[in-house]
């Protein structure tokens, strides 16, 4: 026999696994797969607000975020199609991808670094040092030609 207070019990849990399933789906379909560049794991994205926030947070946890964006009057616009080589400090490219969105999280191990980054046939440069248990956000901006 069915006591109505189990049965009540048995539907709030199963509501709430319900719901734990569909969160945990959701924060999974917010953020692309990693991805590797010879053993250096990263993931790319954040088009669109949602991804860009899930991607932003995620990326409290690695040592390094890279943000892409194109001065503008108004205000900055996020860029795409980066081409992003990262160095070592005995000068040998260790990291050579294009960011498919405008945020780049890039798991590197602490050390120096010289970064180069071109969008639209337009090169920067930028030094780093990754330093154990700090992780960097690092915005990078192209001027107003």
């Amino acid at each position: 026999m069915n006591h109505p207070i189990t049965s009540s019990i048995k539907a709030l849990l199963l509501s709430a696994i319900f719901l734990l399933g569909t969160q945990a789906s959701l924060a999974q379909t917010d953020v692309p797969e990693s991805q590797n560049y010879e053993g250096i794991q990263y993931i790319t994205g954040g088009i669109g607000s949602e991804e860009s926030d899930a991607i932003i947070e995620l990326g409290k946890k690695w040592p390094l975020t890279l943000e892409f964006s194109k001065d503008h009057p108004q205000r900055s616009l996020w860029v795409a199609d980066v081409a992003v080589k990262i160095t070592n400090a005995k000068h040998k490219v260790i990291f050579n991808v294009i960011s498919e969105g405008p945020i780049l999280i890039v798991n590197l191990e602490p050390g120096n670094y010289e970064m180069e980054f071109v969008f639209e046939k337009k090169p920067l440069k930028r030094k780093i040092k990754i330093e154990e248990g700090k992780p960097q956000k690092l915005p990078i901006a192209w001027p107003i030609q």
